[in-house]
């Protein structure tokens, strides 16, 4: 697997073996659901350079063993593996894999053969604890079976998907981040915790969870309580069952914010200090920044009408040069040397997506999140290059530095 530490030699492992510098010629394998988009990214990449184009193996082959990663044992391989997305087979697969793997917590589980007869139903917050499992486990498998080198390393991947996780390797190594609550059980261990700490308002999010899914930006003032949610909660034959919507929802009433926020403790979150954020253009704004090879790269500018600042979400993109502008060229530098401190906890991989939060003074920043598929900024370039040309670029210099 690569090592993309800016210290380090290039140089390729996979189960312990070193192997000589691939050729300047290299063929990519894509680990995707087929009708995903960033597949067609990524085989735009490679034509840009010349590069045959992609052998793509679906996840719904890989998880049912039809298709195995030791068949790519070549020194000019590399295998790239994208985010499991917006396949609802794949995502049962996934919560099916993770039905015997042990776990602590009171989360809920359900076996196998339930996993593989779940019905779609649009949006529905599905066992988010269990699918980590079972992806953490699935991660690990192909681990295993690799003779090729990653793009990103599958450790790092299932890492990543861990906030919690995250939030302790960051703050072992003084990255600034939002003051962490550490485990909450339940609402009204949450509402003790935030008097505890002096905090009148968090950010809740469900410790594997992507897309501001289960998302809960929560205030109190010991009189009123309100939470601001991409969570939609539909009650019907005695059960709550929760979803994940485009539309923002504000509840306000106790019985309804207690009943999500017992959920989502249930299959484990990530509380933390909802900080304020920096404004232009008349709104509120956080900037993904992905950092590819050791660099910060391409940024987007995510302005907010809520709390969540998600582009999927109906929010839009904001003026990159008025950011910079106002931030300022020193200012700058300290948060992209931010950013990268933060990728290169993960040395083993070539890129990441960070969501980079900045106060109002335009001077301190905290790191919200990391995210191992966090590089889908189309339209997005920086030096010319789109995210996956320049991931393609990076793994071709260090082939001609090595």
């Amino acid at each position: 697997m690569f090592r993309f530490a800016q210290h380090d030699s290039f140089s390729i492992y996979a189960r312990g073996l070193i192997f000589t510098p691939i050729n300047l010629m290299f063929n990519c394998v894509i680990i995707a659901n087929l009708e995903n988009r960033r597949v067609g990214f990524m085989q735009q990449a490679l034509a840009h350079f010349d590069l045959p184009p992609a052998i793509v193996v679906s996840y719904a082959d890989l998880i049912a063993g039809r298709e195995n990663l030791e068949k790519f044992n070549a020194p000019n391989t590399i295998i790239r593996f994208e985010s499991p997305e917006k396949n609802f087979e794949v995502e049962k697969a996934i919560i099916a894999a993770g039905a015997e793997v042990p776990d602590i917590g009171n989360q809920q589980r359900i076996s196998a053969k339930a996993a593989a007869d779940l019905v779609f139903d649009k949006g529905r917050i599905l066992y988010p604890r269990q699918w980590y499992l079972g992806w953490r486990y699935l991660l690990h498998q192909w681990e295993k079976q690799l003779l090729s080198p990653v793009m990103n390393h599958l450790h790092d991947i299932s890492v990543m998907f861990d906030k919690p996780l995250c939030c302790d390797r960051f703050s072992l190594h003084n990255i600034p981040m939002p003051r962490s609550l550490g485990v909450i059980h339940h609402y009204e261990h949450l509402r003790e915790q935030m008097q505890i700490q002096g905090l009148e308002r968090v950010f809740i999010k469900l410790s594997h969870g992507s897309s501001a899914s289960g998302v809960i930006a929560y205030r109190t003032n010991h009189h009123k309580e309100s939470a601001i949610t991409t969570v939609e909660r539909v009650c019907q034959d005695g059960q709550t069952r929760l979803y994940n919507s485009r539309k923002i929802r504000h509840y306000t009433n106790h019985e309804e914010i207690t009943d999500i926020i017992n959920i989502l403790t249930a299959e484990g979150v990530q509380v933390e200090e909802w900080l304020p954020k920096a404004q232009i253009q008349g709104h509120p704004f956080d900037v993904r920044v992905v950092v590819i090879n050791g660099e910060a790269q391409h940024i987007v500018v995510r302005l907010g009408k809520s709390p969540m600042t998600n582009l999927h979400l109906g929010n839009e993109r904001g003026d990159t040069a008025e950011f910079l502008a106002k931030v300022g060229h020193e200012n700058w530098e300290k948060m992209k040397q931010t950013c990268e401190a933060a990728a290169a906890l993960f040395p083993n991989s070539l890129y990441c997506g960070i969501d980079l939060l900045i106060f109002p003074d335009f001077h301190r920043h905290a790191i919200l999140e990391i995210n191992a598929f966090g590089d889908l900024l189309p339209g997005i370039f920086w030096k010319g290059l789109d995210t996956y040309t320049s991931e393609v670029q990076a793994v071709l210099e260090r082939q001609t530095n090595a």
